[in-house]
């Protein structure tokens, strides 16, 4: 055997950075020109015929309504107080020249444009309890009404000439459509009274892209400026914010904290664990760099087999991908020592055992790719192609990128000497008392384990703002996003008439308290059918001899006033409401076309129980093209599939790694798995004892842990003599770093990340501590003397 490069490995090194040079030209081309799209939804992971594209439509409009929104609400105990404190943050943001539309000053030419606009069509615009009413109640009754209202003190604003509408219905309807919002204008400006508060309300929309970081930024020290204003302007005064860019802010603020903290400490970390085991930097630089290749390599399979990259693939992916340390400590733990011109010698000699902690790593990901949700299929080709990738540049470049002498530092030697006086299964008193404080550790957290996917477990927003975006819910009445009705139909018209049915139903738990009310598009244009219908019934109440006009006349004495006028009556459309100013605020009900077909959602108010969600699903029953959606039920479903799919593919990879490594270790295979098997049953033990419920995001751990895990087993079982240094030093170095750049994130305020960070620490950890207990070795000097 050679101490030099063969040439078909100098072939085979050229080949690999032509592919590699290949590889990052591509994401060059994907990342500069905005060409790699990126999914957020986590829906978007389902198979295409389980997901309903108007569903997926109906969430991105509503949430693209939102991402750019913020409310503001200037409370104190009288209007003055809160209008000049009002006035006072409104002329900070003012100052500050920001790309931001503020609605907070209000004209009486808007009050007069929106009232126009719907005088044309006021005799087709009658609402449900307005149409029961003229239809069940005499002609006389209603006469009687309106000669009373006459002479009412107070009473509903009345539009247009008596004789045109004696029953005030168009104020009435009016008054019925502006209930819709307690928002109100006063002196000019828009405000809100509530529970004996007066508040001013400033609506703020961010101009240009959504999620701008920069923006963002650039936006919170102003936003604190003017809340400090309104203080100034009237102590006292309580200011409220809620929006989706201040929970973005937030999240941009609590990573680039964590990113300084737990980041900037992981890379510390792992720095000075080189240094101090390998006496240089360039083993860390040479891992780094088969990480990064692999993580290109990766992008760009997965960019043009996907056609699309999911931000969950690529977070979990990238961390998959981190498997790939143990395959460069692996490398240099074996140079530690030996003669540069040894390393072809020790690659030869390392394939065989890295070419099986490949195999058994892709085993699991190659189950993932079996399964039917492109999600997982994505995680699958990213971190297969990724390890890879990460294989081939350790074992083709490495040789031609160190060439100098690395000799034992002390620590690497400690580290390695430490294998001898491990305990081992069988041979310590020690570890049979172990066995029992593990198995009673695994009866304890068995008992007690339970999954809960809800996603709302995954929230992370700072309380304060939760607690804001509640509050002024609460106070504006806003209708929830997380649950509508999705209404379809062939045209427009027929949405709105289903929307209508819909309708019908709601009235019942609007009028028994269970909902509060709804928000609907046919509430301010109804469909033709029923504005014809409502034309028709105001024509017969209201006119001839027996009408309500010739009545009314009759009992005031006066003389029966001409006729109303009979000619057509002109009808609203969707199209003119759509394209009028007073739409603004509820154009992301309409969906427009979809699939063939139209599409519009209503919104419901005052659902503030989630037991309460499965009578409001049964409504849409029997009502073609109407769908009740739970985004919250959806999404939540979503992460059990994956997590029960997921604990199913980590199960079958098992019995598969264990086949793999029974080529190679015969009836010994069980003890280079057993180590990880038993450090992930561990570790849900734990986490269940300290009441963490099961997610998605422990399970994607615990395939990490498989991954790495058996790799510890492989490399110590290879060279199972407790006086073998260097696989226990590949080992532990390959752990440590693991430790530090994925256990650390058990430290995040992210949940997600935490539980990922949690799981990873304590199966890591584990799996270092077993995996040298069940090498099969002979016993050291001390155990083989008697």
């Amino acid at each position: 055997m050679t101490d030099a490069a063969s040439p078909l490995m100098r072939r085979l090194a050229l080949l690999w950075l032509l592919l590699v040079a290949l590889v990052a030209g591509h994401n060059l081309w994907l990342w500069t020109g905005d060409r790699l799209q990126l999914d957020t939804d986590v829906l978007a992971m389902l198979p295409q015929d389980q997901r309903d594209p108007a569903v997926q439509q109906a969430t991105r409009r509503l949430a693209d309504a939102a991402t750019r929104r913020i409310v503001v609400l200037v409370g104190a105990d009288d209007w003055a107080d809160a209008r000049r404190a009002g006035d006072a943050y409104a002329a900070v943001l003012a100052s500050a020249r920001l790309p931001l539309a503020l609605q907070y000053r209000v004209s009486d030419r808007m009050a007069d444009d929106w009232l126009s606009f719907f005088a044309p069509y006021r005799q087709a615009l009658l609402s449900a309890r307005q149409a029961e009413r003229l239809a069940s109640r005499s002609p006389q009754a209603l006469a009687d009404d309106a000669v009373a209202a006459l002479y009412r003190p107070v009473g509903m604003p009345r539009l247009g000439p008596w004789i045109e509408d004696p029953l005030n219905l168009y104020g009435d309807w009016l008054t019925e459509r502006a209930a819709d919002s307690r928002v109100r204008p006063a002196d000019g400006r828009l405000s809100l009274q509530v529970d004996g508060r007066a508040h001013a309300v400033l609506m703020l929309e961010q101009q240009g892209p959504a999620f701008s970081i920069s923006a963002q930024q650039a936006l919170m020290p102003w936003l604190e400026r003017a809340a400090q204003a309104a203080q100034q302007a009237a102590p006292g005064v309580r200011v409220l914010s809620a929006g989706v860019p201040l929970h973005a802010a937030a999240a941009a603020s609590q990573a680039e904290r964590e990113v300084h903290t737990i980041g900037f400490g992981s890379l510390a970390g792992i720095i000075l664990l080189t240094v101090f085991a390998f006496s240089a930097l360039r083993p860390r630089v040479l891992v780094t760099l088969a990480i990064g290749v692999g993580l290109l390599a990766a992008i760009s399979v997965t960019a043009a087999l996907f056609g699309r990259l999911h931000l969950l693939t690529l977070v979990f992916g990238a961390s998959l991908v981190g498997v790939a340390e143990n395959y460069g400590t692996n490398y240099f733990a074996g140079r530690l020592g030996q003669p540069p011109a040894s390393r072809w010698r020790m690659v030869r000699e390392q394939a065989p055992v890295m070419g099986l902690a490949l195999l058994t790593t892709l085993i699991g990901y190659l189950a993932l790719a079996l399964t039917p949700f492109p999600g997982l299929k994505q995680m699958a080709v990213f971190s297969a192609v990724g390890l890879l990738a990460s294989f081939l540049t350790v074992m083709l470049w490495f040789p031609f990128l160190e060439r100098g002498y690395m000799s034992v530092t002390p620590l690497s030697a400690a580290i390695g000497r430490a294998r001898r006086y491990w305990p081992r299964v069988g041979r310590n008193r020690a570890t049979l008392l172990l066995a029992l404080l593990l198995a009673g550790l695994l009866l304890g957290g068995g008992w007690r384990l339970q999954a809960n996917d809800d996603i709302r477990l995954l929230q992370s927003s700072p309380a304060t703002l939760i607690e804001q975006q509640l509050a002024i819910s609460r106070l504006l009445d806003l209708p929830s996003p997380a649950q509508f009705y999705l209404v379809r139909g062939a045209t427009p018209d027929q949405v709105l008439a289903r929307e209508e049915a819909l309708k019908a139903r709601l009235d019942a738990l609007v009028g028994a308290r269970w909902i509060r009310g709804y928000q609907a598009v046919s509430d301010w244009v109804p469909s033709a059918a029923r504005q014809r219908a409502s034309v028709a019934l105001l024509r017969r109440t209201l006119d001839g001899d027996g009408g309500v006009i010739a009545l009314a006349t009759q009992r005031l004495g006066e003389t029966p006033a001409a006729a109303r006028t009979a000619g057509p009556v002109p009808l609203m459309t969707l199209a003119r409401w759509l394209a009028a100013p007073v739409s603004e605020p509820l154009r992301p009900l309409w969906l427009g076309r979809l699939d063939g077909g139209y599409a519009s959602v209503i919104m419901l108010r005052g659902v503030d129980s989630p037991d309460r969600l499965p009578r409001l699903a049964a409504l849409a029953d029997g009502l073609p093209g109407v769908r009740w959606v739970d985004k919250v039920a959806e999404v939540s479903s979503v992460l059990s599939r994956y997590r029960q799919i997921m604990g199913g593919v980590i199960l079958a990879s098992y019995l598969l790694v264990l086949a793999a490594l029974w080529r190679r270790f015969g009836r010994k295979a069980w003890r280079a798995l057993l180590p990880t098997a038993l450090a992930s049953l561990l570790t849900l033990a734990v986490l269940a004892l300290f009441g963490q419920p099961l997610q998605l995001f422990n399970v994607l751990a615990l395939l990490l842990i498989l991954g790495m895990g058996v790799d510890y087993g492989i490399f110590l079982q290879e060279q199972p003599d407790p006086d073998a240094g260097a696989p226990f030093l590949s080992v532990t170095l390959g752990a440590a770093c693991t430790l530090l750049s994925f256990g650390l994130l058990a430290l995040s305020h992210t949940p997600a990340l935490r539980a990922f960070g949690l799981t990873m620490l304590l199966g890591i950890g584990l799996a270092w501590l077993l995996a040298p207990m069940f090498c099969s070795g002979p016993a050291r000097q001390k155990e083989r003397t008697p």
